[in-house]
């Protein structure tokens, strides 16, 4: 186990972290403008070989999963005129899968080269900044949240389905109170270690982290490229 660990962080370090930050545009522009459907579940496919390629193939089965149940339900509830759950919220996840699987990507890379890869960007300090606290951010809040379900289902919060639908208010007051003071305690952390990492010089900064474009990184954008075009005028 560990060495699949090893292997698959040795992977996603090799790769050049515009990649998945390329893809994910990508990914935008095929989710929103795609003609056909088709088009977006071949993308979707791509992604999950991709995944898979780098060592997260357990990630990528329960996107594929996901992505699959939900357009199955899809059709099945405009055939036969179900409406609920609503088939909007089976559209706004189908297309947002594509989005978040390079987004999963791009998290996994280690902060200090996504910083790198970023700063070869023409784009402003503060902006970059922003994505990376977005990007760093968001596993944090998931395993914060992750320690809070384990907490209430220690405490007989969640003893069941059926009590939480009938007392979503408390079970709601339950997970948000704590989960907002834990966010505010990260932010106070995540600001303190910016300030020591001194962020706000003005001097140009070098990290630790080298990242260079190979010629694999070439031809995985060069794939996607090709497979959002054909998707955007097929």
């Amino acid at each position: 186990m560990t060495s699949a660990v090893s292997a698959r962080t040795e992977r996603i370090r090799k790769i050049n972290v515009l990649v998945p930050l390329f893809i994910t545009v990508c990914a935008c522009a095929v989710a929103f403008l795609a003609k056909q459907a088709i088009y977006q579940m071949i993308f979707t496919c791509l992604l999950f070989i991709l995944m898979a390629s780098l060592g997260f193939m357990k990630a990528g089965l329960k996107f594929l999963m996901v992505y699959a149940v939900c357009e199955v339900w899809l059709r099945l509830n405009l055939h036969f005129g179900i409406g609920f759950p609503s088939p909007m919220m089976f559209t706004f996840i189908i297309e947002f899968i594509p989005i978040i699987m390079p987004v999963y990507l791009a998290v996994q890379v280690p902060s200090g080269k996504l910083t790198a890869g970023l700063r070869q960007l023409p784009i402003p300090t503060k902006m970059m900044l922003t994505v990376i606290v977005i990007l760093r951010f968001m596993p944090t809040i998931l395993s914060e949240f992750s320690d809070v379900k384990d907490a209430m289902r220690t405490r007989g919060f969640l003893r069941s389905p059926a009590r939480v639908l009938l007392h979503p208010l408390a079970t709601m007051e339950y997970v948000a109170v704590p989960m907002i003071f834990r966010s505010l305690k990260i932010a106070d952390e995540l600001a303190s270690s910016c300030m020591v990492r001194g962020i706000e010089s003005p001097y140009k900064k070098q990290g630790y982290y080298v990242n260079k474009m190979r010629a694999g990184d070439v031809l995985l954008m060069a794939a996607f490229l090709t497979a959002t075009v054909i998707s955007l005028v097929l």
